[in-house]
């Protein structure tokens, strides 16, 4: 079984009608998650809700619950220039950037949560065979709770509110993982907000492709 797991309704909408026998499955008072088939392949889809600890939440309420051969997890990102709105982009690795242990002087890297790797891999196999299907650039993963606004040298990657957390997830259970992303806006551009809030109501299609070709 493949677990998808995204943040918002917008990215899942579009996947979630080309699941077959899909059915809705109850979590909690508040969350449901959707499984079915997809490409004659058993998955499970969940939109976790924005943030980091909604990602590590449900995701490793469903890493509990089921055998999971792997997770897809898929999304938007904020990317640096040259990339642009639009782009795909493959997560090599991904870190927290609003993680700091580093005072403790106990080695450990900023952004490394402590008792963690850092940065957490994607796995292999999954990263040349998602490169190949979408033709696209492989780049680091930070996450954090804010969205980012403006550039910070320490950071050279895309920029997203959950994905670490769902790389932490699958580390502690296990589990393999891969991530794909849709550019949504470019730091630090004179249209940065208003590119993301157009472009996330016009990224489902788009999304779901991705999940296609890899699967």
């Amino acid at each position: 079984m493949i677990l998808i797991v995204c943040a918002m309704d917008s990215e899942a909408n579009e996947l979630k009608k080309e699941i077959n026998d899909l059915e809705a499955v109850q979590l909690t008072s508040q969350k449901f998650y959707y499984k079915g088939t997809l490409k004659k392949k058993e998955v499970i889809l969940i939109v976790t809700g924005v943030g980091k600890s909604n990602a590590a939440l449900f995701t490793g309420i469903l890493l509990s619950k089921f055998k999971i051969e792997y997770i897809i997890n898929i999304g938007l990102v904020g990317g640096l220039s040259p990339l642009k709105v639009g782009d795909k982009v493959v997560i090599r690795d991904a870190s927290y950037h609003d993680v700091d242990a580093t005072a403790f002087d106990f080695g450990y890297e900023y952004g490394q949560v402590p008792g963690q790797p850092n940065p957490f891999l994607s796995d292999s196999n999954l990263l040349n065979k998602a490169k190949f299907a979408l033709a696209a650039e492989e780049v680091s993963l930070y996450t954090g709770d804010r969205f980012m606004t403006k550039k910070n040298n320490r950071f050279i990657g895309v920029f997203d509110m959950e994905g670490a957390s769902v790389y932490q997830a699958a580390n502690i259970f296990n589990t393999k993982i891969i991530s794909v992303k849709l550019i949504s806006d470019v730091i630090d551009s004179e249209t940065q907000k208003e590119d993301y809030i157009k472009f996330e109501q016009t990224s489902g299609n788009t999304l779901k492709e991705m999940v296609l070709a890899i699967l």
